[in-house]
């Protein structure tokens, strides 16, 4: 069932949302977590390159959010504080299914760790909010993880008062991640005709990177799936090897700054790592 945090707004959500989750657990992170964190801002994380991308499609998104903003498939909330200054309130969703397959028995512990993030739990396929309650909805690198993205997106319409904009990024040239949850890849042509379905209207489209950028992203994650590969979780992904880390990280490195330059050389976008959405509900 659905459960709503205090600070969501009450009008917003259908009598199916109603049961709260305890206050936030504060815990200062360990020295092995500030270690991986900043590793995972390092060029020697093999997904650096596309994390990079990412993150400034995201960043370049966030002016044009406003109003009451909907995040669905908020995760841990990694980008909120880009958007807290464009939006009244910033509501985030989460399936719970997800959650407990990339971290089991999450859920048996109230999902404590996601506590603060998370406002409402919920299924994309079936929003439980009112028609024409939010101004923005955020939907980052969702799309492949929901079996229908029609369904999804119909109900992210019907969410959008008539004016209101979706804010979007879908990946096009990834590994599978967060198996068994990675359902599909959608091209520019299958984007807009999937908004234009559902009645949305195509503000821009834009590829994020390109064939460069693709290539060292694909080659850089090959390195440690190949070479330096260690302990395999549930999700797909593969764990470092702490042996082979050493002999492989700076490999990885290398071939990231490489094609970090090869893509200033080229304008083709024919293999690119996704693509950055913004539509509108006309009216």
């Amino acid at each position: 069932m659905p459960a709503p945090n205090p600070t969501t707004a009450p009008a917003l959500l259908t009598p199916a949302a109603a049961r709260t989750l305890p206050p936030p657990a504060h815990r200062k992170p360990r020295l092995l977590a500030r270690l991986a964190h900043a590793y995972r801002h390092t060029l020697f994380n093999p997904f650096w390159l596309d994390a990079r991308h990412l993150r400034r499609s995201i960043a370049g998104l966030a002016p044009e959010a406003h109003g009451l903003l909907l995040d669905v498939g908020v995760g841990e909330r990694p980008y909120g504080a880009l958007f807290a200054p464009h939006v009244r309130r910033y509501v985030g969703l989460e399936y719970p299914a997800a959650c407990e397959n990339l971290s089991p028995g999450i859920s048996g512990e109230h999902l404590g760790h996601l506590r603060g993030a998370v406002d409402v739990w919920g299924d994309a396929h079936g929003l439980p909010f009112r028609p024409g309650s939010f101004d923005t909805v955020l939907c980052l690198e969702l799309l492949e993880h929901v079996p229908d993205p029609d369904r999804c997106v119909a109900q992210i319409a019907r969410v959008l008062r008539p004016g209101g904009r979706l804010l979007a990024t879908v990946p096009f040239i990834a590994p599978l991640h967060a198996m068994p949850y990675d359902f599909s890849r959608l091209t520019a042509p299958g984007i807009r005709a999937l908004l234009a379905r559902h009645g949305l209207e195509l503000v821009s489209l834009a590829p994020r990177g390109n064939t460069a950028s693709a290539t060292g992203a694909l080659l850089a994650q090959y390195l440690l799936r190949c070479a330096g590969r260690g302990a395999e979780a549930r999700d797909g992904s593969v764990a470092l090897s702490r042996w082979r880390a050493p002999f492989v990280l700076p490999l990885i490195g290398l071939v990231q700054l490489l094609f970090l330059g090869l893509e200033r050389c080229t304008r083709d976008a024919a293999a690119c790592l996704g693509y950055t959405v913004i539509a509108r509900r006309p009216g």
